[in-house]
């Protein structure tokens, strides 16, 4: 003979542990508003005291068993409930336990193959519920429970450990040598059962997982049920889990937002930008069709790199826009900056200063070039409007494309991003504005900016500096890759879509994270809805979860995302790992030898920060490293070390490159950085001729016998170049406009 334990063998519950199933009902009553505020506020800690009383009283009598009659006489006691109260509350309980009720469908399958070989099967549980009532719920997931034979402890008065086991021996005439029990109490179900000579098989029950924890929050409750239980699909697997227990609970109280701010706002067509709208829109669908919503979801094919340079139009603000949300660290080489702006090496190489017109597109060009040359094409006219007329057949060809698939016969439309500053979505607006002149607007789970209301509206789901907000990005991607640009094709406008970043985000188990997530929403859905409970989105549980994520992953959840695919601005030649572990020598070199600014041209992975986040070992080194690098002798060696490179002597605190101090200059600022220039000028390596040295505080700083003069000795003095020596960038853009008012060409000022 063969006998299943039932609870946490054959079925489950939605809820992180049975009692959770209070927290439901306590929902319930509240909301019925038919109980006393006392019984209704506090149902949950009343129901596990009143088991626990009634369990008491029972041992008193010498009776080894309880039934739920006795738990609610228990509670009638210490809550004063009438009887008909009693009475409704028990049918409640039995309705959540029917409501909540999931099938453990491998060893349900185990069962079904046993009956279907002629097998001898009963079910055994230790449970205060009635036999029918369990078969009720046995029925739900399977009607191959219809005609088992099941043994209750509440029934028979007796448990599996003070002879529930003897009495099925009886009643089924069977002896222990021939019997094997399936169960996943190791106290009841194996223990028990073992000291009567009976086969054990330990089902291990899929436990709670180290960054889950209880609580008396519904939705904590059914989140935590539910990733549970999706998790026993697919045991072990860290894609798997990473989608059903920290993404889906971050995702799905998002989009349930998006949808029910949607029917508020009267918006009935929502439109997912690739390519983290990909598996967004398919959460949408599926509460759509549970809810019965009436809104349409569309995918529309697009990128910051496709959107934002078309929708460029020629002015300076605009391309300092562009500039500062283009992953400019990322720009090691002239390419690197050709790409940026989507031309050719040679379509560039006449625009830049005379100095690197004649470099080879490898060039590897530092911070500091990178930041200059910008500069001078920001306030270059002819370069802007070359720009302008290099994106016009793209820009037509975006338009067709917005045309084709976005409805704008009215405004009743919305745009849902995952997270941003807003600028690709303000620069897709203006691409729109060609043909539609209503209000565009955007759903986002964060914004990094506050945005000006205009035609481009924003709609923001998490407004916070989040820590690692970046992270965001990985719980949404997509099977293909970015979105390179557009062709015509049978009279339709296609996307064009890099297929490399595709294949390799696929190979890495996307599909079966995508399912996770999926599954997730599924279950969560039909546990509220089966419940008839709020669709309530509660920020603080997203939260939660995204911190775990972010701050403080387990180590497989922590793998699973540094070792993912991934090319943040799209201009990579190859797809690099997220965060890969970052090595001892990577970090000296970083971190002791280098003040930080050279990560991209030692670290291969994208996120530096994460990998160190993840990594105690790591951040202890890097701490380390920077501690020897304050010391005397730390000091020292990378002073020296300095000096072999640049010929800078060991003491000064800041580098201008030595083709900058050639001839006869200008240093603007007389601060920490314009000190340390001036001293550096002086030397001999400098090959300065001529050195003027201005501040606006000038006065001041000539009384402390500093050899400063006002910025107006500028208009009298001939020079090759100004190099703006000041640490803040918004003081050093005042400076650049000051100078620019004083009719000084661009391409004569350099930022230090």
């Amino acid at each position: 003979m063969y006998s299943f334990d039932i609870f946490d063998t054959l079925i489950t519950r939605c809820t992180t542990e049975p009692k959770g199933i209070f927290v439901l009902m306590q929902e319930r009553i509240q909301k019925t508003g038919e109980y006393i505020p006392y019984l209704a506020e506090n149902f949950y800690e009343l129901r596990v005291g009143a088991e626990g009383l009634a369990r008491r009283h029972a041992s008193e009598v010498g009776r080894y068993e309880i039934r739920l009659d006795d738990i609610y006489h228990a509670l009638a006691t210490t809550a004063c409930i009438p009887e008909i109260q009693q009475n409704q509350l028990k049918k409640l309980e039995v309705e959540t336990e029917y409501n909540s009720v999931f099938g453990l469908f491998e060893n349900i399958n185990l069962l079904k193959k046993l009956k279907a070989r002629g097998e001898q099967v009963v079910l055994i549980s230790d449970m205060y519920l009635s036999k029918d009532i369990i078969r009720h719920m046995l029925c739900k997931v399977d009607t191959v429970f219809q005609d088992i034979p099941i043994y209750v402890s509440s029934e028979y008065g007796r448990t599996k450990s003070t002879g529930l086991y003897q009495i099925v021996k009886k009643c089924e005439n069977v002896e222990f040598s021939h019997w094997e029990h399936y169960g996943d109490n190791i106290h009841a179900d194996i223990e028990a059962a073992s000291k009567l000579g009976i086969r054990t098989i330990h089902i291990l029950p899929e436990s709670i997982k180290e960054y889950e924890k209880s609580s008396k929050n519904v939705f904590h409750q059914m989140s935590i049920g539910v990733s549970k239980y999706i998790r026993s699909f697919e045991k072990g697997d860290a894609a798997f889990e990473a989608g059903c227990s920290l993404a889906g609970p971050v995702l799905y109280p998002y989009v349930s937002w998006v949808l029910q701010e949607s029917g508020r706002l009267g918006i009935d067509r929502l439109y997912f930008v690739a390519r983290d709208g990909w598996i967004l829109k398919q959460i949408a669908d599926i509460i759509i069709q549970e809810r019965q919503y009436s809104i349409q979801t569309f995918y529309i094919y697009g990128s910051r790199k496709v959107w934002r340079l078309p929708a460029y139009e020629g002015s300076v603000e605009d391309f300092n826009r562009i500039l500062k949300w283009s992953n400019l660290d990322e720009t090691i080489s002239l390419e690197d900056l050709a790409m940026v702006f989507q031309l050719e090496m040679d379509e560039l190489r006449s625009f830049l200063p005379e100095k690197f017109q004649k470099g080879g597109e490898n060039l590897q060009i530092s911070g500091f070039q990178r930041d200059n040359i910008c500069k001078h094409l920001m306030y270059n006219r002819e370069f802007r409007e070359y720009l302008v007329e290099s994106q016009v057949e793209k820009r037509d060809l975006v338009i067709r494309y917005l045309q084709q698939e976005i409805d704008t016969s009215d405004s009743s439309f919305a745009f849902v991003e995952l997270a941003g500053t807003g600028l690709t979505q303000k620069c897709l607006a203006l691409l729109i504005g060609s043909f539609y002149t209503g209000e565009i607007r955007n759903f986002y789970f964060k914004l990094d900016s506050i945005q000006e209301k205009g035609q481009c509206s924003f709609l923001n789901f998490y407004p916070s500096n989040m820590e690692r907000s970046y992270m965001l990005e990985l719980l949404c991607r997509a099977p293909h890759g970015q979105t390179e640009g557009y062709r015509e094709e049978n009279g339709r406008i296609l996307p064009v879509l890099d297929q490399v970043e595709g294949e390799q985000i696929k190979a890495y188990h996307l599909l079966q994270y995508r399912d996770a997530v999926l599954e997730y929403v599924r279950y969560m859905e039909q546990a509220i809805l089966q419940n008839q409970l709020k669709y309530n989105v509660r920020i603080d549980i997203a939260k939660e979860y995204l911190d775990v994520i972010t701050c403080n992953p387990p180590g497989r959840i922590a793998e699973y995302f540094c070792h993912m695919p991934f090319s943040s601005s799209g201009r990579k030649k190859g797809i690099v790992e997220f965060a890969p572990p970052v090595s001892p020598k990577q970090l000296r070199q970083i971190y002791f030898w280098g003040d930080g600014s050279n990560v991209r041209e030692v670290y291969q992975g994208n996120s530096l920060d994460y990998a160190l986040a993840v990594s105690e070992k790591a951040m202890h080194y890097k701490e380390k490293c920077q501690k020897y690098r304050k010391k005397g002798i730390g000091k020292w060696l990378t002073g020296w070390n300095r000096y072999l490179h640049t010929h800078l002597k060991p003491g000064i605190a800041y580098f201008c490159p030595w083709e900058l101090l050639q001839g006869s200059i200008v240093i603007y600022g007389a601060g920490k950085v314009g000190q340390a220039y001036v001293e550096q000028a002086r030397q001999r390596y400098a090959r300065c001729s001529s050195l003027l040295w201005v501040d606006q505080d000038y006065e001041r700083l000539q009384a402390e016998g500093l050899q400063v003069t006002s910025p107006e000795e500028i208009r009298a003095h001939t020079f090759d170049r100004i190099i703006i020596a000041i640490h803040q960038d918004a003081v050093r853009q005042e400076v650049w406009d000051k100078l620019q008012e004083m009719g000084i060409e661009a391409e004569k000022i350099y930022y230090g």
